[in-house]
């Protein structure tokens, strides 16, 4: 299967181990490494000067857009003609306001060849906005949802042991929303995406706040016996921002029966040791369907632009209306959530949403990639030196050996790189890839990929 040629080599930048945007990429990065011949190394932000020392052939990102390291570095490969793929972190944004969808791309235009988009409402709304051509685009799904179908499902005494929770036999888990960044510089993008500008924006947003932590403060005291998970956004602080921003869960956190996260586990294992899936509005909402599981939406006021999540959910807009559908859950009596019409909109929204959920998007991107890469001819020269780059490579590398987190916290200037020398390493990314590489292997052996793909065949199913 693989080529007796010397491999070729690429880099993937990431700024942390969050699994979201390791799951976006490391299917097509499986794919590169089985059938292409490559060798993917998975690289920190802060070390894009050693593609100065060692060119690749390729560089990969979740996208570049949603973080300025991202777009720097894509800017940086383009001008230096190396040839990179990237697809979207969060691709299911309302398409009905004025959505600022190019953020950190400070270019407005997709530095990947080709723009890869999860459905085709956004396709049609980049189009329209932007006045963009239709041969730029291509709606492959989101490939970080294929996980759903090569990755096994965890038993919950696994998960809660390891915490000394395993006494708890029912478990509710919910999805934290933005409401932290109430109190960091990213209000005007949040307030300007859900179409509540200003001041009163922030009064809206400040007061569904309270409403949802009165929700979930309800639940938990009525529900001694139940465990409730709830999970930090993973983007509401910057990295460099080591403050826990009051939001709607961390002022719960100290009851008995709650298990606060930020980033220990992945989302994807919450869900699935949880009974019920919350969340005010939250993409996890169609990943918790994808595991089958029921879900409920804390949403006291839904006059603001959102997905339709909430078509295929149950719905609790007070404390009252929780406790109901709780209840309904410990009876195991949510005929709604199984009605037959809640299914079939559940159903439409995952393919509006997602694409697909049958675990190829990754081989759509795939399809679409390969003639790109094949006919891209790498740089006979090496990038331009640039200062920056250089600069922060020998700071990380050089100031590596004086970290001592405990110092670095308690000092103004310090504490905004503790995230650098905390995640640098990429642990988590380095741990599970080899895992996730196992699944993949046993995925594509049981679908019989491996032969598809090298008659060809799959790429005419798909």
């Amino acid at each position: 299967m693989k080529s007796q040629q010397p491999r070729k080599k690429a880099s993937c930048f990431l700024v942390s181990s969050e699994g979201r945007d390791f799951f976006l990429l490391m299917p097509v990065i499986y794919y590169l490494e089985t059938f292409e011949n490559y060798d993917v190394s998975f690289e920190f932000v802060w070390d894009a000067h050693q593609m100065r020392k060692n060119p690749p052939d390729l560089v990969l990102f979740p996208n570049t857009r949603g973080n300025h390291f991202y777009y720097e570095i894509a800017k940086y490969c383009n001008e230096s003609g190396i040839l990179i793929y990237s697809h979207d972190s969060e691709g299911n944004f309302s398409t009905e306001i004025d959505y600022d969808y190019w953020a950190f791309n400070l270019a407005k235009k997709s530095l990947c060849p080709v723009n890869y988009t999860w459905n085709e409402r956004v396709k049609k709304f980049l189009m329209d906005k932007y006045d963009l051509p239709n041969e730029e685009f291509v709606v492959t799904g989101a490939p970080g949802f294929d996980k759903y179908q090569y990755m096994p499902q965890r038993e919950k005494v696994e998960v809660l042991k390891k915490y000394g929770l395993d006494h708890y036999k029912t478990v509710v888990g919910y999805a934290g929303w933005a409401f932290g960044k109430l109190e960091n510089k990213e209000i005007g993008d949040v307030l300007s995406n859900i179409d509540q500008p200003g001041e009163a924006g922030m009064k809206w947003m400040a007061e569904q706040r309270d409403k949802v932590e009165k929700i979930l403060k309800t639940l938990i005291e009525a529900n001694p016996d139940i465990l409730f998970v709830l999970k930090k956004h993973p983007r509401e602080n910057f990295e460099s921002d080591l403050r826990d921003s009051r939001n709607e869960m961390n002022r719960l956190k100290d009851y008995d029966n709650v298990f606060y996260l930020k980033d220990e586990e992945d989302i994807q294992d919450l869900i699935q040791i949880s009974d019920l899936w919350m969340a005010f509005e939250s993409s996890s909402i169609i990943e918790a369907w994808l595991l089958g599981k029921p879900t409920m939406m804390t949403t006291p006021d839904g006059n603001f632009k959102r997905a339709t999540l909430y078509k295929g959910s149950i719905n609790a807009k007070s404390p009252e209306e929780a406790m109901l559908g709780l209840e309904a859950l410990k009876r195991n009596e949510i005929e709604y959530f199984n009605s037959p019409e809640v299914v079939a909109k559940r159903s439409e929204i995952i393919s509006s949403s997602i694409g697909f959920a049958d675990g190829f998007n990754h081989l759509r991107v795939v399809k679409s990639f390969m003639p790109l890469l094949e006919n891209h001819k790498k740089a006979k020269q090496k990038p331009k030196l640039n200062w920056r780059y250089m600069r922060l490579y020998f700071l990380l590398h050089w100031g590596k050996p004086f970290f001592v987190k405990s110092i670095f916290q308690r000092l103004p200037k310090f504490k905004k790189v503790v995230w650098i020398f905390e995640n640098h390493k990429l642990e988590g990314v380095k741990k599970n890839k080899p895992v996730v590489t196992k699944h993949l292997d046993k995925f594509y052996a049981d679908r019989g990929l491996n032969t598809k793909i090298k008659s060809g065949e799959i790429w005419k199913e798909l």
